[in-house]
């Protein structure tokens, strides 16, 4: 069984999100209304982007989790603005008159086009123009301090295998991503997680000592030697499976930290803001690798949120008696039909797509 968790959108009664940085207030709630070219003019919006450790990271971090509607439009802004890459060196004397060119001859050839091209693509360049204005009027300080990032995702139905610059193995589920340093320099290995990955993490020395590894992912940070974990981060919750080694799970906001041995499961919901540990089947959380989840009495809406995640289809529940049912089995997920079908029988109802929705009745 792929162990499922019933990740619901986190609400809120506060209408209004209010941070402060640098003395000035960022209010948040205005950013429901705002297209991919007003994210990418928005100072806040871009620092948090290049810098997420900063200030304004957990803010940022909250909102995107809070406003699901709002996340697609805001991830297109997102990858417009990591397609840039920022070295960790002195900016060079025709830096700025060769991202000028740049941007001009990506707009320029792309007005040879037939027009016949959707208005949206016209909008994204235009996007990366005003990010490169924004990026030369403030003098690109992140072209001089940060490192070069690497951002890899997958799509929905399907999973891909990623070797990183220190040889450590990560496997991507379906809608999932990652970020990392592609130029591994120093001690410090870190990775950024969207979404469910399977990590096989090489261990390393350094004068002796053992390099540090840490993933981040919502609101917590895994640390690591070298070990064998899965993590999943979605709508505000955060779980680990150790499979091998020994991990510390930690939650810097609130100041809580656990270690793990193999074989433990610890959660992180941010609405209920404490860890929750207890031992599991490693099998129940690693079988998507198989390309399948295995469940054991699981309620079928907990199934239902688990296979929209992978597949991206809206699951319809006719009955609302059988959201709670708990069923257990293994679904297959290379071929669609066969686990429709699948689920079918294990449900003992009738499951049909229909365009983006799958209806069980």
């Amino acid at each position: 069984m792929h162990e499922l968790n019933n990740h619901k959108p986190q609400t809120t009664n506060h209408k209004l999100i209010v941070i402060k940085n640098k003395d000035i207030e960022i209010t948040m709630d205005k950013y429901k209304e705002y297209q991919i070219d007003d994210f990418l003019r928005d100072e806040s919006f871009i620092n948090w982007v290049l810098d997420p450790e900063g200030a304004n990271n957990q803010a940022w971090a909250k909102w995107m989790n809070a406003n699901p509607a709002n996340k697609e439009t805001a991830q297109k802004a997102i990858d417009t603005i990591r397609s840039f890459d920022f070295k960790k060196e002195p900016v060079a004397d025709d830096f700025y008159t060769n991202l000028k060119l740049r941007i001009d001859n990506t707009i320029a050839n792309e007005q040879l086009v037939t027009v016949a091209r959707k208005p949206v693509v016209r909008l994204w360049w235009k996007a990366a123009a005003v990010v490169a204005g924004l990026l030369i009027g403030a003098g690109v300080l992140y072209y001089v301090r940060k490192p070069s990032y690497t951002f890899i995702s997958t799509p929905y139905a399907a999973i891909k295998t990623v070797l990183l610059p220190d040889s450590s193995e990560v496997v991507l589920n379906a809608n999932s991503s990652i970020r990392f340093n592609a130029n591994r320099t120093g001690s410090k290995r870190e990775v950024w997680v969207t979404g469910e990955a399977f990590f096989k993490v090489r261990h390393l020395e350094q004068a002796g000592k053992a390099q540090p590894f840490a993933v981040y992912a919502g609101d917590a940070v895994i640390e690591v030697l070298g070990t064998e974990f899965n993590v999943k981060s979605v709508n505000n919750t955060t779980g680990v499976l150790l499979r091998q080694g020994k991990v510390r799970f930690s939650i810097p906001a609130s100041h809580s930290t656990t270690i793990m041995q193999p074989n433990d499961y610890c959660q992180y919901n941010a609405s209920q803001g404490e860890i929750i540990t207890r031992g599991a089947n490693p099998v129940l959380f690693t079988s998507w690798m198989e390309q399948k989840y295995r469940f054991e009495k699981t309620p079928v809406q907990e199934i239902c949120t688990t296979l929209k995640e992978y597949f991206g289809y809206d699951f319809i529940i006719r009955k609302p008696e059988l959201a709670t049912q708990p069923i257990s089995g293994t679904l297959e997920l290379q071929n669609e039909q066969v686990m429709l079908r699948i689920l079918s029988e294990l449900l003992n109802a009738k499951v049909t797509r229909e365009g983006n929705q799958v209806i069980i009745e």
